[in-house]
C-alpha cells in the first residue's frame, strides 16, 4: 500500500497516525510483498500479527493463504480492519482481536492465548511491531511453541535482542532469546519507507526455534533468576545470588563462574548449564 493510498484510506475513516500507539506504517509495496516469503509463510499457516494498522501486511499474509490472527489496540483502526477484511473474517481466514496484545504476568491477550492453545500446529509471528511494546513482547516468546517469527523493530532493539554488539554485555532478554531461538538480524530499513517517518532506522529480527530450546518451566525458572541477577547489574553476580537464590549461586559456581564476574558477562550457555544442574 502506497503512502497516498494509505492516507486516503485513513481519511475516509476519519483516522490519522497516532504517535501514542507508535504508529509508523510501512508504505513500500514491493517490500510488503516480500515479507511473507522472507518469513517463510506457507498456505495453511497460522500467523499472529500484532499491530496490523490499516492491514497492508495483513493483505499480503492472507494472499499467501495464511490464517491470520490480528491484534489491534486502536479502536478506529480495528473498525477499519473489520470493514476491509469482512469477507476473510466471515469465512474464518482472519480473526481480529481488539485490545492490548500484552497481558499481565508475562502473558499475551487472553484471546490470543486461547487461539494459540487451540492451534493444531505452532504459529508464525509476522509483524511490524509497535516500538513501545517490542521488548515486553519479545520477552513473552521463549518457552512457547512457535514455528518462527519475523518482526520489524527499531534497529537498535533488533541488534541487542540478537546478542551483545562489539563486546558488549548480555541482557536478560538476549540470554533468553539466544537459548530459545536462532536469532538473525535481517534487512535494515531507512525511515523513508514508513509514514510518518520515524527518527531511527528499523530492521527485521528473525527467530527460528532451536531444537535444544529450554522447555517452558525451565525458561520460567531462568527468567526469575535473571530478574534477580540483573536487579543490580554492576554488582558481582555470585555475591548477590548467594543471599537471594543460593542454589543458583552454587550451580553457577559448579559451572566455573568466577566470584568476580557481573551478570552481563555470563553468556547463555553457562546459564543453560546451570539450569540443567538444577533440573
Amino acid at each position: 500500500m502506497k503512502k497516498g493510498d494509505l492516507r486516503a484510506l485513513l481519511e475516509v475513516h476519519g483516522l490519522r497516525p497516532n504517535a501514542r500507539f507508535g504508529q509508523n506504517f510501512l508504505v513500500d509495496p514491493a517490500l510488503l510483498q516480500r515479507i511473507p516469503d522472507d518469513a517463510g509463510v506457507e498456505a495453511g499457516d497460522h500467523v499472529l500479527e500484532v499491530g496490523p494498522g490499516a492491514g497492508a501486511l495483513t493483505f499480503e499474509l492472507l494472499a499467501k493463504g495464511a490464517y491470520v490472527c490480528a491484534v489491534e489496540l486502536d479502536r478506529g483502526l480495528a473498525a477499519l480492519l473489520r470493514e476491509r477484511f469482512a469477507e476473510d473474517i466471515e469465512r474464518g481466514q482472519m480473526r481480529l482481536i481488539e485490545g492490548d496484545a500484552l497481558d499481565k504476568n508475562e502473558r499475551l491477550h487472553p484471546q490470543v492465548e486461547t487461539w494459540w492453545e487451540s492451534l493444531p500446529n505452532p504459529p508464525l509471528i509476522v509483524a511490524n511491531l509497535p516500538y513501545s511494546i517490542s521488548g515486553p513482547f519479545l520477552a513473552r516468546l521463549p518457552g512457547r511453541s512457535l514455528k518462527g517469527a519475523t518482526l520489524l523493530l527499531q534497529r537498535e532493539v533488533a541488534d541487542k535482542a540478537a546478542g551483545p554488539v562489539k563486546g558488549g554485555e548480555w541482557s536478560p532478554l538476549s540470554i533468553r532469546l539466544e537459548l530459545a531461538f536462532e536469532t538473525k538480524v535481517g534487512r535494515r530499513l531507512p525511515p523513508e519507507v514508513f509514514w510518518p517517518r520515524p527518527t531511527i532506522d528499523s530492521a527485521f529480527l528473525h527467530l527460528t526455534p532451536r531444537q535444544d530450546a529450554l522447555p517452558g518451566p525451565q525458561d520460567v525458572a531462568l527468567r526469575e533468576v535473571l530478574r534477580e541477577a540483573f536487579g543490580q547489574r554492576r554488582k558481582r553476580l555470585l555475591g548477590r545470588l548467594r543471599k537471594k537464590m543460593p542454589t543458583w549461586a552454587a550451580a553457577l559456581e559448579q559451572c566455573e563462574v568466577s566470584a568476580e564476574v557481573r551478570p552481563g558477562e555470563v553468556g547463555p550457555e553457562i546459564w543453560r548449564a546451570a539450569v540443567h544442574r538444577l533440573s
